[in-house]
């Protein structure tokens, strides 16, 4: 195994922990923003939002409901995840980057 190998593996894991943070970001401001909208059930919600097109139906069906009560540590709380959801992009791009170089460099060898 040459050092070059080790691109794609490195790339891969930095890709996957990115996913990773992103859909556990995105359930928990889901879980955030339903509780304060007096939503029953937050984290069925969170839930539901985790597939593929259920974040837009979650979006969509929410203007329905006002929001009722949102602390300020709430308000706090979902800024601090869309700053660990724009890190998580971070190491997504960086996994990808890996990824199509290592393609690349082998494509040429």
């Amino acid at each position: 195994m040459t050092g070059i190998e080790i691109i794609p593996a490195v790339g891969g894991a930095f890709l996957l922990v990115g996913v990773i943070s992103v859909v556990y970001q995105i359930f928990q401001m889901v879980v955030i923003d339903a509780r304060a909208r007096n939503l029953k059930h937050p984290g069925f919600w969170g839930v539901f939002t985790l597939g593929s097109d259920n974040l837009i139906l979650y979006l969509i069906g929410r203007r329905r409901y006002p929001v009722v009560r949102m602390t300020d540590a709430d308000r706090k709380e979902m800024a601090r995840r869309k700053k660990v959801i724009g890190v998580s992009l971070a190491f997504m791009a960086a996994g990808a980057i890996g990824i199509v170089l290592y393609g690349m460099l082998t494509s040429s060898l």
